[in-house]
């Protein structure tokens, strides 16, 4: 099986899911948390205490706010859009590239492995993610037949009056006292922890009250916008009693909603009140709408400009550029994260089964990597490397097909002809 199996310190893993349907069951995976809840205090308190009850709002908010879920699509497609690969320790090492072919075939042979990176991607919105490792030893070696995300209210990092520090702890139902779990059983993507907490700092959390303020701002201006300008007053007699006054009010709120509506003929109807009290033609609600999403977009992506426009409407190029180039620090700071998930709860383990402890050494181990760099700018390259050659720099062939992103061709290939540009980069100097 293993090379150097007697010095292998883990042991080897067993078959099967921790997490089972029935435990699954327990959680309940519904966005219907808040449930008419119009008192949003208590639960800011519980997202602030890290109670596991919290998730399921988390799960509505991103559901229910197109803003939020946007932004934090964009993110996570733009961090999976980034090419992966297994890098050798040492290629000139036949033994580094041995250890680098077994790990990307291991990693290849993992069903759904994008899917599953996305999972471990929750965590910045979430503060961490759980996904645990469907683990099949056999006699051809240890492999992986999936990673199953879990959800996070069924774990603790230690019990919960105690600081969220220690081990993953498996809960039979959401706020239970929880088991540790095997090890290299689960893997756990913490975003930003701090002062050692696993639980990490859910961004969603930081999105709870403007989500909810732009919410409760559209729903006061749906329901203005349906109702007609004006204020209905109907007059009742001096010296009225309480019923009197009551059937004059229901007669104005009628009269203020329905298309149809008979009234007694002694009650007077004030025609120019219609007219003066409520003029607003509900603007402004859409001004904090508009606000509340630019600012829930920058917590999320670190600019709004990549986005859509900047809060007037207009943005220039530059500060375009700044904005994205804050997205993909954050972007970047993702891949890091899952990288070191990968290398040190995945793929180190299965190197001690497989291998032994040899292949875990620094000049042998290899390392899954993320090209955590954005995209190149090609037209920008080219322009830069046609400048420098206009101003008699010496410019080699190789940089300028590197820039460009096409290969070089091999000697004797055919090759297209070249067509006339403002500067040819290969022409001889002027």
């Amino acid at each position: 099986m293993a090379e150097g199996e007697s010095g292998n310190v883990l042991p080897m893993p067993k078959a099967g899911e921790v997490v089972t349907d029935k435990v699954l069951s327990m959680a309940g995976l519904n966005a219907q948390a808040f449930s008419g809840e119009m008192n949003p205090s208590p639960i800011y308190r519980q997202m602030v205490s890290g109670s596991p009850s919290v998730f399921p709002y988390y799960r509505e908010i991103e559901e229910k706010d197109t803003a939020i879920a946007s932004a934090l699509e964009t993110r996570r497609i733009l961090a999976l859009a980034r090419e992966a690969k297994v890098q050798s320790a040492d290629p000139a090492s036949g033994e580094a590239q041995r250890y680098a072919q077994g790990l990307s075939e291991f990693l290849e042979a993992i069903p759904k492995f994008r899917e599953a990176c996305a999972e471990l991607l929750d965590a910045p919105a979430y503060g961490y993610s759980v996904l645990e490792i469907n683990w099949n030893p056999n006699e051809s070696g240890v492999w992986c037949g999936g990673l199953i995300g879990r959800p996070q209210e069924l774990f603790t990092f230690g019990d919960w009056m105690d600081p969220q520090t220690g081990d993953l702890r498996l809960c039979s139902y959401p706020g239970g006292s929880g088991v540790p779990v095997p090890p290299a059983k689960f893997l756990v993507n913490t975003s930003q922890s701090r002062h050692g907490d696993r639980r990490g700092k859910p961004l969603l959390r930081r999105l709870f009250w403007p989500s909810w303020f732009k919410r409760n701002a559209m729903r006061v201006d749906l329901h203005y916008r349906e109702k007609p300008n004006g204020t209905v007053v109907v007059k009742y007699p001096a010296g009225s009693n309480d019923q009197q006054k009551d059937l004059a009010l229901e007669s104005a709120k009628a009269i203020f909603s329905d298309p149809f509506v008979a009234v007694a003929e002694n009650f007077g109807l004030m025609n120019e009140a219609l007219y003066s009290t409520r003029a607003r033609t509900g603007d402004d609600y859409s001004e904090v709408i508009a606000y509340l999403d630019a600012e829930m977009t920058r917590i999320i992506l670190g600019q709004t400009l990549s986005t859509r426009g900047s809060e007037q409407g207009v943005g220039t190029r530059a500060l375009g550029d700044v904005h994205q180039q804050t997205m993909f620090e954050y972007i970047r700071n993702d891949l890091a994260s899952i990288e070191d998930v990968i290398n040190e709860q995945l793929a180190r383990p299965w190197l001690e089964w497989t291998f032994g402890p040899r292949a875990l050494e620094r000049d042998v181990r290899p390392y899954w990597r993320t090209d955590k760099e954005p995209p190149a700018d090609v037209n920008g390259a080219l322009d830069r490397l046609a400048k420098a050659r206009q101003m008699g720099a010496k410019i080699a062939e190789l940089e300028v097909y590197e820039a460009g992103q096409i290969r070089q061709p091999d000697a004797g290939e055919a090759v297209l002809p070249p067509v006339a540009a403002p500067m040819d980069l290969f022409a001889p100097g002027v």
